[in-house]
């Protein structure tokens, strides 16, 4: 049962990071899984995620065809040389282009080793984060409500909305292309 659940944190967290470890959050104050596994599976997606962004953009500079999204790279270069390595380090927190910020890093002149250190580094904090802000607010719903009792009640409502807000999304990108 503890791997199915961690399955769910799993896909919880490609779908709707936040979601899925705020939730899992809420799991590991009721004793169902582990805080550091947790961390360490959120480290991990948000790792790859920002790598695959990086690689795929210094490969291939005809990825960017999109007026959005040069726009957003655009902004994300303008952030780069404001703040520089902490902005990767912090880019998980920057909603609406923080998927934009590595493909940004990516045309710098910035060496791959030194971004995936920072990109790990940046994915840690990003984990540890929201998962202890799920365990505190576990803790606190918890004084009202038995966590435990309705962990996989819990489980199918974060996988629920990670599910419908990443459908969301793509509805949302679905109608813009459509419009142009």
């Amino acid at each position: 049962m503890n791997l199915t659940i961690y399955i769910g944190i799993a896909i919880g967290i490609i779908l709707q990071g936040e979601i899925g470890l705020i939730g899992a959050g809420h799991l590991i104050s009721t004793g169902t899984v582990n805080f550091w596994l947790v961390v360490l599976i959120g480290t991990i997606l948000s790792t790859v995620n920002g790598e695959f962004f990086f690689t795929i953009s210094r490969l291939s500079s005809k990825l960017i065809k999109s007026k959005k999204l040069n726009d957003g790279i655009t902004r994300a270069k303008k952030l780069i040389d404001k703040y520089d390595a902490p902005l990767l380090l912090f880019s998980r927190f920057v909603y609406g282009i923080r998927n934009l910020i590595p493909i940004a890093f990516a045309f710098t002149d910035i060496k791959h080793v030194e971004f995936s250190i920072l990109n790990v580094i940046g994915a840690l904090i990003w984990a540890i984060t929201f998962t202890t802000m799920g365990f505190a607010s576990g803790k606190a719903i918890s004084l009202f409500l038995d966590l435990k009792r309705y962990q996989m009640l819990i489980l199918g409502i974060i996988l629920g909305i990670a599910f419908a807000s990443a459908m969301l999304k793509i509805s949302k990108r679905r109608i813009n292309y459509e419009k142009r």
